[in-house]
């Protein structure tokens, strides 16, 4: 009787499409997660440990355009899913600088297993999921997970992902040591083509060794116009770093969009860009801009600022983290040699 259990207990899940009817136990699966990540990164905000709090969150990703999802059954009780959506960014848009121009993409709250489960049940999703990626055409794989949840890196590491992008999170009144003696000033309209001179000195940063970013020209024009816009917003400031007249770098300000709402704590900002010209780097440039924008921050009722950062931008990743920026998430990617497309059979 005992070794019967045992077997069932070990069976293999069956995995089917995720359906609508998926939506209700998804979102208990992934508020019970939520709790777990917690319970290692108590940054986390702890509204979404409830399921219908994470539910709206679900239901939009299931109905976004290209979405496609599983779900791991166990006797018919779901015990784990992925739900992913199409990223298919225009050539002139400013995120196709972060992303190929056909990608599938997990979110941080596109998946959960139960906690009695084993992470390697992402390998068995996965293997359902991305089958019909390929299909049409999706080579390349993007999921998130939390910083602390080894044991789902574990699995997704042994599927070929790699880590590629990190978020980080700070409390803003923690201070900021040994700034260095520049002024400090707030942009507006007037100053955009210098922080377009200061954002092109971010790109050329990011094309270099070893993180070997994409600077796209065509979505130049496109990257001036979304400055011009955040800048008529108050809540968007751009401030730089100047020195005997030159300008040296920058902190850019903007809602935190670009973050699953259960990474975003209350009261969040988002550092945008960060950038220090090579040559002012080890001056205290940076730390100026950094305490600046924090004193900002405060003034403004912010408690916490986010940003992200290339898992390869050696020099972006000590001086953030070394600034009191916790990393509490990274994107993995996968890229399938494409040439399965036709040399499959």
């Amino acid at each position: 009787m005992l070794s019967g259990q045992l077997q069932s207990i070990h069976m293999a899940p069956t995995v089917v499409p995720f359906e609508q009817r998926h939506l209700e136990a998804a979102a208990g699966l992934l508020a019970a997660r939520q709790a777990r990540d917690r319970a290692r990164e108590p940054l986390l905000p702890a509204a979404f440990e409830r399921p219908p709090a994470v539910r709206p969150h679900l239901e939009r990703l299931f109905l976004q355009a290209g979405s496609a999802g599983v779900v791991a059954l166990r006797r018919d009780r779901p015990v784990g899913f992925l739900l992913g959506g199409a990223i298919l960014p225009g050539p002139r848009h400013f995120m196709a600088q972060f992303f190929p121009p056909r990608a599938m993409l997990i979110p941080y709250h596109g998946h959960a297993l139960a906690s009695d489960e084993d992470s390697s049940l992402y390998r068995d999703l996965y293997a359902a999921l991305a089958e019909g990626w390929v299909r049409r055409g999706f080579f390349e794989h993007f999921v998130h997970l939390a910083d602390r949840d080894t044991a789902a890196r574990e699995a997704w590491d042994s599927l070929g992902f790699a880590r590629e992008l990190t978020c980080a999170l700070r409390d803003v009144g923690s201070p900021v040591g040994n700034p260095g003696r520049v002024e400090v000033h707030r942009a507006g309209a007037e100053d955009v083509d210098v922080i377009e001179a200061l954002n092109e000195a971010l790109w050329q940063h990011h094309v270099g060794s070893p993180i070997f970013a994409p600077h796209l020209r065509e979505a130049d024009e496109g990257s001036r116009e979304r400055t011009l816009e955040l800048l008529a917003d108050a809540a968007n400031p751009h401030f730089v770093a100047y020195r005997d007249g030159q300008a040296l770098g920058m902190n850019t300000f903007m809602a935190p969009a670009f973050l699953s709402p259960l990474l975003t704590p209350e009261a969040c900002t988002y550092l945008l860009q960060g950038i220090v010209h090579g040559h002012a780097r080890g001056g205290g440039v940076g730390r100026a801009l950094l305490a600046h924008s924090m004193d900002w921050a405060q003034g403004q009722g912010y408690d916490w600022c986010a940003l992200h950062f290339y898992a390869s931008n050696i020099s972006g990743a000590a001086f953030w983290q070394a600034n009191h920026f916790q990393p509490v998430e990274h994107r993995l990617r996968r890229r399938v040699d494409e040439r399965i497309a036709w040399a499959g059979t």
